[in-house]
């Protein structure tokens, strides 16, 4: 008996690493949900153009009704950001991804097979509606089913996600009609629902709803045969303790108004930089600012270089620290709008610019690096750490709904800034809020490298006279 009570105590101080293999394949394919969204974010960048040319059933399309397809969504992504929220808590959030694909695929069909304009902002207000709720199920679950050692990793995954679905969607734009565009996304849906089908619930829902067994099975799907499935429910189960009842008092808390500030703030500046126009209509601001380039070739290259900058801030943001990053950011974004504000002014004033149509790809491709660098992942990152673990779910809400509204003001606005102060008033307008950004960064974005959670929300709480 004594040696079995050895070895099974060697056991326990030697244990098996983890095997994460099924851990990626279920954020995987999470993830592929954001891809999707990311697609539907920059349809209407190559599929409004298409539309436009000889031979295509909406070649009469107007500016304003190419303005509400690219801003729809933003309306029902809100609705879909409240809707998610509830729904993943009480049905889960795999289930909730599973059973969404059914209206995400008829919103492509809708738009796919359109008869009139109509039936395209219908589809587009039902895209729009289930990527809302895919963006706030999505991180809930891929944060639930990663282990401590990759977290980090598997959620910085979102903003990489995201940037392959627009680079995947101006590259099919290269060679495909708008209708077929509209069908490859549902058939990513459809792929991605049928990955979902085959993983597991998230292990710390299940055991919420004191379903342990199904939970354990999951923690084994995730994890391996040979984790030790008790050590991670105490892992869960702690983390749902720490979370003591919410109450509408709290919003007197600086602990969680301040944070909750910044993080309005961070999503207004976001999308005030311009970063939905410049995704929602890339090949028509190529085509209007002169570029050297072929438009949907540049297109092809600006979400490439998205991607790629995308990947290698989220290596940086833990060496460099998140508060650098997005100030030196702002400045390089403003300093890129800036230029490519002057370059289309000057041939108002007789400047021939015939030669020089690099400056606008080179801009361009400046301006979407350097988002990419600081303004695109930055606020994904520290919104979580500053805010109280028994506020975050409210607050990450407020800050994904608040988002969409912005992104449908940014993207349906344009077509209107562009007619009333052209498009050297238009990259300025956003240069303006850039530098604002930038100020707001320097005297009140803290900087969250290194800091524990519970530091950073002393640091709320300390006034003045303290």
């Amino acid at each position: 008996m004594s040696e079995l009570s050895s070895s099974s105590s060697e056991l326990h101080l030697s244990p098996k690493p983890p095997q994460l293999r099924n851990t990626y394949l279920a954020a995987f394919s999470a993830l592929l949900y954001i891809a999707v969204m990311g697609m539907a974010c920059s349809y209407s960048a190559p599929a409004t153009v298409d539309m436009q040319k000889p031979g295509s059933r909406f070649r009469d399309i107007t500016q304003d009704e190419i303005t509400w397809i690219a801003s729809l969504p933003g309306i029902t992504g809100s609705i879909g950001n409240c809707v998610s929220g509830y729904v993943s808590h009480k049905l889960g959030r795999r289930a909730v991804l599973v059973l969404i694909a059914v209206p995400y695929v008829l919103s492509w069909l809708m738009i796919t097979y359109a008869p009139t304009v109509s039936w395209i902002y219908s589809g587009r207000l039902l895209t729009g509606f289930c990527y809302g709720i895919s963006s706030v199920a999505v991180p809930a679950y891929v944060v639930e089913i990663a282990p401590l050692k990759i977290r980090g990793l598997l959620t910085s995954g979102f903003q990489v996600a995201f940037t392959v679905g627009v680079f995947l969607m101006m590259t099919l734009g290269y060679t495909m009609r708008w209708s077929w565009l509209a069908l490859t996304g549902g058939a990513i849906v459809t792929m991605s629902a049928c990955l979902m089908f085959l993983m597991p619930e998230s292990p710390a829902w299940l055991l919420r709803e004191s379903r342990r067994s199904e939970a354990a099975a999951g923690v084994r799907f995730l994890l391996g045969k040979n984790v030790n499935v008790e050590k991670e429910f105490e892992i869960m189960i702690g983390k749902v303790e720490e979370q003591p009842a919410f109450s509408l008092k709290k919003f007197l808390d600086p602990t969680l108004y301040k944070p909750l500030c910044i993080a309005v703030l961070l999503m207004f500046f976001q999308q005030a930089a311009g970063i939905n126009t410049m995704t929602a209509y890339t090949v028509d601001i190529f085509q209007n600012t002169g570029s050297s380039m072929d438009p949907n070739t540049a297109s092809v290259v600006f979400a490439a270089v998205q991607v790629i900058v995308t990947i290698m801030s989220s290596m940086l943001i833990d060496r460099m620290g998140r508060r650098i990053l997005y100030i030196t950011s702002g400045v390089l974004v403003a300093l890129s709008l800036t230029a490519l504000g002057i370059y289309t002014l000057l041939p108002k004033f007789g400047w021939d610019l015939t030669n020089l149509g690099w400056i606008p790809l080179t801009c361009l491709i400046g301006y979407i690096a350097f988002f990419a660098m600081g303004f695109g992942p930055v606020p994904i990152v520290i919104i979580p750490e500053i805010v109280p673990i028994q506020s975050r779910s409210l607050v990450l809400a407020l800050a994904i709904v608040s988002s969409s509204f912005f992104s449908f003001v940014v993207a349906k606005t344009y077509g209107v800034m562009v007619s009333n102060i052209g498009f050297y008033g238009l990259f300025w307008v956003y240069g303006l809020f850039t530098v604002i950004a930038t100020l707001f960064g320097w005297f009140f974005l803290p900087e969250t490298k290194g800091r524990s959670i519970a530091e950073i929300n002393r640091s709320f709480s300390i006034t003045k006279d303290n």
